[in-house]
């Protein structure tokens, strides 16, 4: 797995690479030294050589250096297989930004050494910087310091654009942004292996998409006593491998340490001691490398895992997907491809690979090919992954981790674009509404997307796979929901990397807005306590670069009383709403609807123009500049011809994409939901039972009679009886799936928790709702009292309607009493009583739509309807 030749290392996902072989850092702290005579703090060479000689046969490949090598080391290490990390260091324990010629002076020194270094075949990254004090971060100010960050990052890349660079913090100052840089490190010491394997779940978080280096890890021999250093430092290196860092660094090589102008002599952290003796720690440390990143005897006990590809006209990116996966590095797997009705060469592709099983099926979307691998697949697992995908090759390997780990039924893991995507895809991964994941915590995920997912085989058919309605968006978000509803976990695994081609057209991407929007209305009809008011509603928090999802919410911290917490508190809270509006679409739509109205007005001469055309105009303006705002805060390092003097003309052209995605994102999100409305699913459960769309009733006179009653403000009541136990959520969420099957479809509201005085509610017309309360009563031998009372209730809308016609009638009658009095009085009483009637109609048909429901869903649960006198009986 790990290369040590002549050829340069790259970052590759979560990973570094080199000779195009996965480059594991095993490494150990060197220094730093007393200075010799001529300011070198580094021993003699023959010193050198000897540690470096000791060090590979320990099994290391990295040597972490704090101080300025000379070139002469690097080639002894060279010599030695070994490769070396490059600490530059600067004056970073002084406030340096309050003396300008003394930032200028650390800016050309770093700029000059990587550019000396840069090239050398064993530099395998450069250390911009190690630990900033939180009191100097506290003092120049958080920003000062990413700014400061960002800019030596930016110069050290221009002088050495293909060295590898980084920053290495601590927790104290955990909160810095370092993501410009390509390799997020850190120094952890904890010494509970439950606390550090939190801590470096948080941490793989913090590094986003980027490579995790454990910088320097391990214990005290004089404190923990020589077995107690060996096994915290084996823990140490074990545990940051098994959480998916790309390589850990064992602090330090020897006992002997210069710090301060003086040797220390009461800290013996050394794998060796002075006079270069092996301590047990350096055998504990050999092994842990040796087992990296997983032991041979764990992986024998892992579980068999059937990856399915659901394909449909997928020959474009198809060959690539199935080449990553027989590259996968995993010991028991299998490939299958469900062929979902492709008209391409999808079929033939898939053939070409012996060990893929191709599954052809008729077109019936993506959740029923889903659903036809999981029953085809024998193992234990069953991972999915879409067919314009590129797996890690270590990608089932940690997206198996949480199911070895936790008491979890699912996992998933992050997908990211493709570098070598075209600049549209590119463009497309940094705007809004893309599938991602969303975290309740650092392990635990409310929702992991389709294209990297896998489940319990027996947990997923348990809840009967995938909603065959979803055609093409929202199964995934269904899957998940259904799956924690039935007491389920889902992991999250940030190594478990997958490359997700983007749509390269914008066309693509407002259609593929298009049908996540109609997706989620979907998902309203089987999730409804998972909206308020239409809008989705996320418990977890998601975790992502782009600067429209970084400010849905805030950030607050707690430093420790006068900034001395050694690990600080981060919260998040949620950003305050209206700093949104301009992006809703509610405001986007009518702010270009009355610009269109200008328009038309300024053609036809109609004298409400100007205000029309200032209001829309005013309102497009404010959206445009937000947009713009956050295409200018987007990260465009990626594009193509980023950090090789890219021109100023293509990183405009860039921004005016990436903010015409953020402009055109709600529009399609909205359009798609109104598609959703105009065309509910025909499946309404969980558990998938068709329901046939059946008309609205014409009332009887029954009706009639009940519904003048339920418009005077008398509530009706209706009781049923039944010999067997029903649950109140079977009976309700059959009870709204009938009522959503009607046609015309009615607006159906469900209790989501807020509402304290119904269950649901049906909308009547647009002045009211018929609000339903149930009760189910338990009595002697498992028998049922179903109970219903049903009233009527005026919308806020509604009331807001009547108020603005009563007085605009008041206005027009008194405008034209003196010479049209009797006329005017018969116009608002005949409209006020056309009003009235046309209510009372709504109200009487929808009264009847929900008995018919009402009717259907007791008969088929057995229940009997009680008549009046039994139950007023009931009801004492």
């Amino acid at each position: 797995m790990n290369d040590t030749g002549r050829t340069r290392p790259r970052v590759v996902g979560r990973f570094l690479e080199a000779g195009g072989q996965r480059l594991l850092i095993k490494g150990v702290s060197y220094g730093t030294f007393a200075p010799d005579a001529s300011g070198a703090q580094f021993p003699v060479p023959e010193r050198v050589r000897q540690d470096f000689r000791l060090m590979r046969e320990a099994g290391l490949n990295t040597v972490r250096v704090y101080t300025v090598p000379e070139p002469s080391l690097l080639d002894c290490a060279a010599e030695h297989g070994l490769r070396v990390m490059v600490g530059v260091p600067w004056a970073q324990h002084l406030a340096f930004l309050d003396d300008q010629a003394l930032t200028r002076r650390v800016r050309q020194d770093v700029v000059s050494a990587v550019r000396a270094l840069g090239s050398h075949e064993a530099a395998l990254l450069f250390a911009l910087g190690n630990e900033i004090p939180a009191s100097v971060v506290r003092w120049h100010g958080q920003r000062r310091i990413e700014v400061f960050l960002r800019e030596l990052y930016d110069a050290c890349k221009q002088a050495s654009p293909d060295s590898v660079l980084t920053y290495v913090n601590f927790p104290p100052t955990e909160f810095l942004d370092t993501s410009c840089f390509d390799v997020c490190s850190f120094n952890v010491y904890l010494h509970r292996e439950a606390n550090l394997r939190a801590y470096l779940a948080r941490l793989q978080h913090v590094a986003g998409h980027k490579p995790m280096l454990l910088a320097e890890a391990g214990a005290d021999s004089i404190r923990e006593g020589l077995d107690g250093q060996a096994r915290i430092t084996a823990m140490h290196l074990r545990v940051a491998f098994e959480e998916g860092a790309c390589g850990a660094v064992a602090f330090a090589w020897t006992d002997e340490w210069w710090r301060g102008g003086h040797d220390v002599h009461d800290w013996a952290f050394g794998l060796v001691d002075r006079a270069r003796l092996p301590k047990p720690a350096l055998e504990a440390t050999r092994q842990a490398f040796a087992d990296a990143p997983f032991p041979a005897e764990a992986q024998r006990q892992w579980p068999r895992v059937s990856v399915v590809v659901c394909a449909y006209n997928a020959a474009d990116t198809l060959d690539e997907c199935l080449a990553s996966l027989m590259a996968v590095r995993y010991p028991d797997y299998e490939v299958i491809l469900v062929n979902d009705g492709s008209r391409d060469a999808t079929g033939a592709i898939g053939r070409r690979y012996p060990k893929v099983r191709v599954i052809d099926i008729p077109n019936g979307g993506l959740s029923a090919a889903r659903n036809v691998g999981m029953h085809a697949a024998d193992g234990e697992i069953v991972a999915y992954t879409d067919a314009d995908v590129r797996v890690d090759p270590d990608w089932l390997t940690y997206l198996v981790q949480p199911f070895l780990t936790g008491d979890y039924i699912g996992s998933g893991g992050p997908n990211v674009v493709p570098p070598d995507d075209d600049w549209v895809a590119q463009c497309v991964a940094r705007a809004p509404g893309g599938p991602t994941h969303v975290l309740l915590d650092d392990r635990v995920a409310e929702h992991v997307p389709g294209c990297n997912m896998a489940f319990r085989r027996e947990s997923l058919m348990a809840v009967g796979g995938f909603n065959p309605v979803y055609l093409r968006a929202g199964d995934d978000v269904d899957a998940c929901w259904r799956l924690q509803a039935a007491g389920g976990r889902i992991g999250f695994a940030p190594s478990a990397l997958v490359w997700h081609h983007h749509r390269s057209t914008i066309k693509a991407y407002w259609r593929q807005q298009v049908g996540y929007g109609e997706g989620e209305t979907w998902l309203g009809a089987f999730h409804p306590e998972k909206f308020l008011r239409g809008q989705m509603l996320w418990r977890g928090h998601i975790y992502s670069p782009l600067p429209f999802v970084r400010g849905l919410s805030g950030r607050r911290m707690n430093t420790g009383v006068w900034g001395s917490a050694p690990f600080p508190s981060i919260y998040s809270n949620e950003s305050y709403r209206l700093s949104y509006l301009v992006h809703a679409p509610i405001w986007m739509v009518a702010s270009l609807g009355l610009l269109a109205l200008g328009v038309l007005g300024a053609l036809t001469g109609h004298p409400l123009t100007v205000r029309a055309l200032t209001l829309g105009g005013l309102g497009v303006l404010m959206t445009a500049v937000r947009c713009l705002r956050f295409a200018w805060d987007t990260d465009l390092a990626g594009l193509p011809g980023i950090g090789e003097r890219t021109p100023d003309t293509s990183r405009w052209i860039y921004r005016v994409v990436i903010a015409w995605m953020h402009f055109i994102q709600p529009l399609a999100r909205f359009k798609g939901r109104m598609q959703g409305r105009l065309s509910p699913p025909e499946v309404l459960s969980p558990e998938h039972v068709i329901r046939r769309p059946w008309k609205a009733p014409w009332p009887t006179r029954a009706d009639v009679r009940l519904g003048v009653r339920l418009c005077i403000g008398r509530p009706e009541s209706r009781a049923f009886w039944s010999e067997r136990w029903h649950a109140p959520h079977d009976i309700l969420m059959e009870l709204v799936g009938t009522l959503r099957a009607v046609r015309p479809a009615p607006r159906v509201a469900v209790d989501d928790g807020w509402w304290l005085d119904c269950d649901c509610s049906v909308a009547v017309g647009r002045w009211g709702w018929l609000q339903m309360l149930v009760l189910i009563e338990q009595h002697a031998e498992g028998r049922t009292l179903l109970r219903t009372t049903q009233q009527l209730r005026p919308s806020a809308s509604g009331v807001l309607v009547v108020l603005l016609t009563l007085v605009a009638l008041v206005v027009v009658t008194e405008t034209v009493a003196a010479a049209y009095l009797p006329s005017a009085a018969v116009v608002l009483g005949v409209t006020l009583l056309g009003g009235a009637l046309r209510a009372g109609w709504q109200a009487v048909r929808m009264r009847a739509v929900v008995d018919q429901a009402l009717g259907e869903v007791c008969a088929a649960a057995e229940f009997t309807p009680l008549p009046p006198r039994q139950r007023r009986r009931a009801d004492g």
